[in-house]
């Protein structure tokens, strides 16, 4: 098996070093670009009282010298964030587990039968799927650990990119850093080798693959809200800020509306309002002012009315928010890493049951 491994990495010895080669330096140019951000030492208290980019502006008194140098710190922190670099490498660090899975799982069985080798490999072999285990154990061993670096310099890039934040218990950008890259590489990889071998043919399986992966990415996070996480969500759960941070500390899901204890719908809430809802009273003219000859306006004066109080035992409609807690961010990271596992097993076991009726071209 060691010796089929080695063959398998010397066989797609360009694919074994461009992933080598991408993956190292992205999680270079990530843990270059959190070190920039660190060595700003911005105070946190600087970020809280940020005034902007135009502070201060026109008008406005000259705020002392620490004041303004805070503002000055957070402009640089903010020049780093919004360079082309930085998005650069977060654009890099949401796609490359995907890419990699695809680019080391499409040749894997699909160009040696392209090439007309696949029937010596087999007969050398003694079985189809030893031999396709020797490969897929290849392209396992080469993700893993190169995911692992690139999902923990995301995770570095993310905090140094939110100071305050706990990124082990919120769920800013959770689905593209830390130990789920592993586990979307590997559902890539999977369902890539998959398609090489029921198509034969590496450029049909590749582009397929990245018109899959590329709609279950972006459908994914909706989905898991929707149908995963919805029947877990936890009450008083909301957008959260941190200071000058804003971000998905929770993930809010849906909302329930509450009248004297008992939930409402839409309906009845508007019922409700309709009926309690204290009029709005607007100043009226007092009919037995007496007129005023120097004015330009109609006899009479405005009497102030005071608004009309709701009665003091009155239940307004309570708004209460359903979601899942930052708290939560491992249980949450174990379920869709699993999920991604199944089905990467699943698409594996497509591929070995495949294999064996596979004609040789």
């Amino acid at each position: 098996m060691l010796t089929r491994i080695w063959l398998t990495y010397k066989q797609h010895w360009f694919e074994t070093g461009a992933i080598l080669v991408v993956c190292l330096g992205l999680t270079a140019a990530a843990l270059i670009e959190a070190f920039r951000l660190n060595s700003m030492n911005v105070p946190f208290h600087c970020f809280q009282n940020w005034q902007g980019p135009y502070f201060p502006g026109s008008g406005q008194p000259v705020p002392d010298a620490a004041t303004l140098k805070c503002n000055n710190m957070v402009e640089g922190f903010q020049g780093i964030v919004q360079s082309l670099d930085m998005n650069l490498v977060r654009t890099l660090l949401v796609f490359t587990p995907i890419l990699g899975g695809i680019i080391v799982g499409a040749p894997l069985v699909a160009r040696e039968i392209e090439q007309g080798t696949a029937p010596l490999s087999w007969a050398l072999s003694g079985s189809r799927r030893r031999w396709l285990l020797g490969k897929v154990l290849a392209g396992v061993l080469l993700l893993v650990p190169v995911m692992l670096a690139v999902g923990f310099a995301a995770d570095v890039l993310q905090g140094a990119d939110s100071p305050g934040l706990n990124t082990h218990a919120a769920f800013e950008n959770y689905v593209s850093r830390g130990v789920i890259d592993v586990f979307w590489a590997l559902a890539a990889f999977a369902g890539t080798f998959a398609l090489g071998t029921m198509l034969g043919r590496t450029l049909p399986a590749i582009i397929l693959a990245l018109v899959v992966c590329f709609f279950v990415r972006v459908a994914w996070e909706a989905a898991m809200n929707h149908y995963v996480l919805w029947p877990f969500a936890k009450s008083d759960v909301s957008f959260i800020a941190n200071g000058y941070y804003v971000g998905q500390i929770n993930i809010p899901l849906y909302e329930k509306v509450y009248i004297d204890g008992k939930e409402a719908t839409d309906a009845e809430v508007q019922a409700w309002y309709m009926k309690n809802q204290p009029p709005i009273d607007v100043p009226s003219q007092d009919p037995n002012a007496t007129p005023d000859p120097n004015s330009s306006t109609a006899p009479g004066q405005l009497v102030p009315v005071v608004p009309a109080q709701p009665a003091v035992d009155l239940q307004f409609p309570q708004y209460v928010g359903y979601g899942i807690p930052g708290a939560w961010y491992w249980n949450v990271v174990a379920l869709e890493s699993g999920l991604l596992l199944v089905g990467s097993l699943f698409l594996g076991g497509i591929a070995f049951v495949w294999v064996d009726r596979r004609r040789p071209y």
